[in-house]
């Protein structure tokens, strides 16, 4: 993006001088909305108590933002992330440490410690140690659903930790099944038996969904804008009891703490892949 000082409009017409005058006022609309939704959130409370890892931001809500505010206005953050920590307050770690990524691309990731802890673990696509990895024209926090659900799934059924989600995006990028929309669907049957795994696709009914799930498969959902997206997303099914479905959002810890019965989930679903290791 082009920015001029006082100095450069002496040398250039006045054509290409509105033109220049109109980007800048649009990118300035543009961050008083995302600047106007931060604070809005800011006034909710919804940022006290969150961590970050950048050294010297006070660890208040309001200190927290206006710092990250201060550096999106010298551009050190992509707009897209902004936007991301407008929708999801859950994100602002990984958003706040954006510069820094440098020093979590290429290092070492072990989940077993979350597969100890649950039979199919749940996984963040902007978890600091995979998210600002590339994926699909941006990166896996922000356009990684279907490999972070994949891996889950994969984790969970096989047992084997090595396929985390990096390893997991860069398995989809490698076989084309990233488009620049996000993930292909399919990733979801024929990525699958790449993987060693069986993936088909399921009609929407709740008996066919717990029938998947009593065999101890889990259900990958695409899903239309809702509760879980306001585009397009992946969620991971792993289970059921009377209360409802249990969801592993690869993009909010909250979604995932809660029960979701089928009414609710079904006028979301886009398409449902039953995935197993046989």
């Amino acid at each position: 993006m082009e920015y001029y000082t006082g100095a450069d409009y002496k040398g250039i017409s006045g054509r290409k001088r509105k033109t220049s005058l109109r980007k800048k006022r649009a990118v300035r609309r543009r961050r008083r909305r995302i600047y106007a939704g931060m604070l809005l959130l800011l006034a909710a409370g919804i940022f006290l108590g969150a961590k970050t890892l950048i050294p010297g931001i006070m660890q208040t809500g309001e200190g927290r933002v206006l710092q990250l505010l201060n550096s999106a206005v010298q551009e050190e953050y992509p707009q897209e992330l902004l936007e991301m920590l407008q929708r999801n307050e859950e994100t602002y770690e990984f958003v706040a440490n954006y510069p820094n990524r440098e020093q979590f691309l290429g290092q070492v990731i072990d989940v077993s410690d979350v597969c100890k802890e649950e039979k199919i673990p749940l996984l963040l696509q902007w978890d600091l140690r995979w998210g600002y990895d590339n994926y699909s024209g941006s990166m896996i926090g922000t356009a990684g659903c279907g490999p972070t659900c994949m891996a889950m799934a994969y984790l969970g059924l096989t047992g084997d930790t090595q396929m985390n989600p990096r390893n997991m995006a860069e398995y989809a990028q490698k076989n084309k099944y990233s488009t620049e929309a996000g993930t292909s669907w399919s990733f979801f049957t024929e990525g699958a038996a790449g993987l060693g795994l069986c993936g088909r696709e399921l009609p929407l009914s709740e008996n066919v969904m717990k029938q998947a799930l009593d065999l101890g498969n889990v259900i990958i959902c695409s899903m239309r804008p809702g509760d879980f997206t306001t585009t397009g997303h992946f969620i991971l099914l792993r289970g059921y009891d009377e209360r409802g479905f249990f969801v592993n959002d690869p993009n909010s810890r909250k979604n995932s703490e809660k029960q979701w019965d089928f009414e609710t989930l079904s006028g979301q679903i886009k398409c449902l892949w039953e995935i197993s290791s046989d």
